[in-house]
């Protein structure tokens, strides 16, 4: 499966894909707490919403890791409409991701991104494209390491994040097709504003390929299925089994997204992503006949290019410093789709709602460090989460 990490990424998302007062999370010091010595000034302290969101390295201050976890539940927006299909096939999908980092400075970070699917209904790949796979069963997707550089001159207010990325095929999906192999990198320019408690506009620029050993997929007998959902903030792929079309080998992708945050612990977002992906050419099928053998070519009047969009809103609001939950409608679009249209790119018949809760260990580890600092301050004991 070919992932997007846009604001990982970026809202998700990927876009994708986050009121306690007084003793609960802290988001700084107390003025009694900052007032009492230059030390207690200098103790780190858990980030606030916009600064999360506004961080390539969305970890707390004082501490060199994050870990994330993410559980996301995705319905189709046509289940909700039992007429709009000849057949209907309802579609909801669950996905757990993991994403561990480690920050060796504030420049310099390497991370991994894996995630297991399930799809819990019996959505046909035929009419739920790009989405079908057997039902019930526990899929792992490919698995994303990486390496982030955020530069450290912010000229005009811009932050500007570079990442190379491996790929490891751990997905049937890329088992299938014999990939071993998929480098790529990712450039992402951010600006911040002061509206609000904070606001955010960005651009991110990828490319990937893949080193692979067959140009289609095998037999569906071989390795099944071929398909795999695509979860939030990853892209969907579009070649079907039985070696049908050929697998992409390359894609590029462009995201512009927006953030929002009105007041403290919530969100809005937007995104938006182009992607242009080019697949493998077929090998050239030949016949021998009695007056020699007589060849066809690939033949693909575009080369095998492949476009699709993505948009995606999200509202998200901090439950607690280390818990967030989020409401996402996202929509995928090929371009032109199996009928040879233009899919619209807001609404059509794969578009979801996915509803997202994240557990962020290191802003856990945060609140309960910065909980004892105020007891400890105050002399009083530590207060429950």
């Amino acid at each position: 499966m070919i992932g997007i990490a846009c604001a990982c990424l970026v809202l998700t998302a990927s876009a994708s894909a986050q009121v306690d007062t007084g003793g609960g999370d802290l988001a700084g010091p107390s003025e009694e707490q900052a007032s009492e010595s230059p030390s207690a000034r200098e103790i780190p302290r858990n980030k606030t919403t916009a600064e999360r969101i506004s961080s390539p390295n969305p970890t707390t201050e004082g501490v060199p890791w994050s870990f994330p976890v993410f559980f996301d539940q995705s319905l189709s927006v046509r289940s909700f409409n039992e007429s709009s299909q000849l057949s209907y096939s309802p579609n909801y999908t669950w996905w757990f991701t993991m994403a561990p980092r480690w920050m060796f400075n504030p420049q310099h970070s390497i991370g991994v991104n894996t995630t297991v699917s399930i799809e819990w209904t019996d959505s046909p790949s035929e009419e739920f494209n790009r989405a079908g796979f057997y039902s019930r069963e526990a899929l792992w997707e490919d698995v994303r390491l990486d390496y982030l550089y955020s530069v450290p001159v912010k000229p005009a207010g811009f932050m500007f994040f570079v990442a190379g990325d491996l790929r490891l095929p751990a997905s049937k999906f890329s088992r299938s097709r014999k990939r071993y192999v998929s480098p790529g990198i990712r450039f992402t320019a951010l600006r911040p504003f002061s509206v609000l408690q904070g606001m955010q506009l960005g651009l991110t620029t990828a490319f990937w390929g893949w080193f692979s050993g067959s140009n289609v997929v095998l037999a569906p007998s071989d390795v099944t299925p071929c398909r795999i959902a695509p979860g939030p903030g990853g892209i969907a792929t579009v070649d079907t089994c039985g070696g049908g079309t050929s697998s992409i080998k390359t894609t590029t992708r462009l995201t512009v997204f927006w953030t929002l945050v009105p007041v403290d612990r919530l969100a809005l977002g937007l995104g938006y992503s182009a992607l242009w992906a080019q697949a493998n050419d077929l090998a050239v099928g030949c016949v021998d006949t009695a007056t020699g053998p007589v060849c066809i070519d690939d033949g693909s009047p575009n080369q095998h290019w492949r476009s699709f969009s993505n948009f995606r809103a999200t509202i998200g609001y901090d439950i607690k410093r280390w818990l967030t939950i989020a409401l996402s409608y996202d929509v995928w679009a090929q371009h032109p789709n199996a009928d040879g249209g233009r899919e619209n790119p807001f609404f059509n018949e794969n578009s979801r709602l996915i509803i997202s809760l994240t557990f962020r260990a290191d802003g856990l580890y945060a609140s309960v460090r910065d909980k004892r600092f105020e007891s400890a301050a105050s002399g009083t004991g530590v207060e429950e989460l």
